[in-house]
C-alpha cells in the first residue's frame, strides 16, 4: 500500500511539474495574446480616426457661366453662355469632415466584448445556434462593420472625386486650348492695332501740319483783309475828296455866276448858303468815337468832337445835321489806318450836347460796330 502511495506522489508531483511547465508557456502566450490585442486595439482605432464619419452635406455649387458665342467684330449685347459647374459635386470639396472616434472609454470596452451581453451582464444567445452571439450591438463586431461600411462609403467618395477631377482636366484642357486661339488671335490683332495706329500717328502729324498751314493761311487772309480794309478806306477817302472837291468846284462855279450876276446887277447871295456849305463839307480826319452800339436794330451811338459839331452844325449849331456818310474804324493794327468795321450815316444830332444817333449800313460791315471804335471822314 505504502509504495502504490509513493507511485501516486511521484505521478502527482510528476503531473505538477508539467502542468507548471504548460501553465508557464500558456502564461506567456497569454501576454503575447494581450500584447496583440492591445497593439490591434490602437491601430483599429488609429485607422477608425482616418475614416470619415459621415458624408459631407449636400450644398450648391457656384453658379459660373462661359461665354461660348463667337468672337467677331460685333458687340454682344446677350452673349450665349454655358453653365460651367451645374452638376459639380461641390460637396467633394469638403474638408476637415469628422472622422470616427473609438478612443474613448466606451468604444474601447466594446472593442474587447467579442461576445453580446445583456444589461446584467449575461451572454445574448444566437437564435440560430443558441450559442452566444457574436454580432449586434455591445460587440466588437458592431465597430468593425461601422468602420467598414464607412471605409466602403469613403473609397465610393474618393472614386466620384477621381471621376469629377477627370471632368475638371477635360474642361480645363479644352479652356486652356481656347485662350491659346484667342491669345495668338489677339496678337494678330494687335500687329493690326499697331500698324492702325502708326497710320493713325502719320495722319495725325499731317493734320497738324495742315492746320498750321491753315493758321499761317488765316493770318495771312486777316492781313490782306486789313490791307483791303485799309485799301478800301483809302478808295472811300478818296472819293470822298473828290466828291468834297466836286460841291467845291459846284460852288465855285456857282459863287463865280453870283459874283457875274452882281457885277450885272443880280441879287445878293443868302447869308445862310455859307453857313450851309460849311455844314455839309466837313473836313477830313477823325471825328469823334463810338460810345455805344447796337448791332442788331443797326444803329450807333457818336460822341463827336467840339471841331466836328461845329463844322456840321456851325459854330452856334444853328444848323439842320447833315445827313453825311461816315466811316468807323478800330485801332490795334498794324496800319496807318487801322482795321475798316464799316460805315455810318449821322441821323439826328442830341441838342445841347455831342452825341449824335448813326445808322450802321449793312452794305460797308465788316464787322459788329464796338464801343471805342474811332469815326473818320
Amino acid at each position: 500500500m505504502a509504495k502504490v502511495l509513493r507511485v501516486l506522489v511521484i505521478i502527482i508531483l510528476i503531473l505538477s511539474a508539467v502542468s507548471l511547465f504548460f501553465a508557464i508557456k500558456l502564461f506567456e502566450k497569454r501576454e503575447l495574446l494581450t500584447k496583440r490585442n492591445s497593439v490591434l486595439e490602437e491601430q483599429f482605432i488609429k485607422v477608425a480616426k482616418t475614416i470619415e464619419a459621415a458624408d459631407a452635406p449636400d450644398a450648391d455649387a457656384p453658379g459660373v457661366m462661359k461665354d461660348i458665342s463667337e468672337v467677331s467684330d460685333r458687340e454682344l449685347a446677350n452673349p450665349e453662355k454655358q453653365a460651367m459647374l451645374d452638376a459639380y459635386p461641390i460637396k467633394l470639396e469638403q474638408q476637415n469632415l469628422p472622422t470616427l472616434d473609438f478612443g474613448n472609454t466606451e468604444k474601447r470596452l466594446q472593442l474587447r466584448s467579442f461576445f453580446a451581453v445583456d444589461a446584467e451582464g449575461n451572454y445574448v444567445l444566437d437564435p440560430v445556434d443558441n450559442k452566444p452571439a457574436t454580432k449586434g450591438p455591445g460587440t466588437m463586431q458592431e465597430l468593425m462593420d461601422q468602420l467598414f461600411e464607412r471605409a466602403k462609403a469613403q473609397q465610393a467618395s474618393l472614386n466620384k472625386t477621381r471621376a469629377e477631377l477627370t471632368k475638371m482636366r477635360e474642361q480645363f484642357t479644352g479652356s486652356v486650348d481656347e485662350i491659346n486661339k484667342l491669345k495668338t488671335d489677339g496678337r494678330a490683332a494687335k500687329v493690326e492695332l499697331k500698324g492702325e495706329k502708326e497710320k493713325v500717328a502719320t495722319l495725325t502729324t499731317e493734320k497738324e501740319e495742315l492746320e498750321t498751314r491753315v493758321t499761317k493761311l488765316n493770318a495771312e487772309k486777316k492781313e490782306l483783309s486789313a490791307e483791303l480794309a485799309d485799301a478800301k478806306n483809302s478808295i472811300e477817302t478818296l472819293n470822298e475828296e473828290k466828291v468834297t472837291i466836286t460841291d467845291e468846284l459846284a460852288k465855285s462855279r456857282e459863287q463865280i455866276k453870283l459874283l457875274e450876276e452882281r457885277l450885272k446887277g443880280g441879287v445878293n447871295r443868302p447869308a445862310g448858303d455859307t453857313q450851309l456849305a460849311a455844314g455839309t463839307a466837313p473836313t477830313a480826319g477823325d471825328k469823334g468815337k463810338i460810345i455805344e452800339a447796337n448791332d442788331e436794330l443797326k444803329f450807333a451811338i457818336i460822341e463827336l468832337s467840339d471841331d466836328a459839331i461845329a463844322e456840321l452844325l456851325g459854330p452856334e449849331r444853328e444848323n439842320a445835321l447833315p445827313q453825311l456818310e461816315m466811316n468807323v474804324r478800330r485801332t490795334g493794327r498794324q496800319s496807318a489806318a487801322g482795321e475798316f468795321v464799316t460805315r455810318i450815316k449821322l441821323r439826328q444830332a442830341v441838342r445841347g450836347k455831342n452825341f449824335v444817333v448813326a445808322d450802321i449800313l449793312n452794305d460797308w460791315q465788316q464787322a459788329p460796330v464796338e464801343k471805342g471804335d474811332v469815326v473818320f471822314f
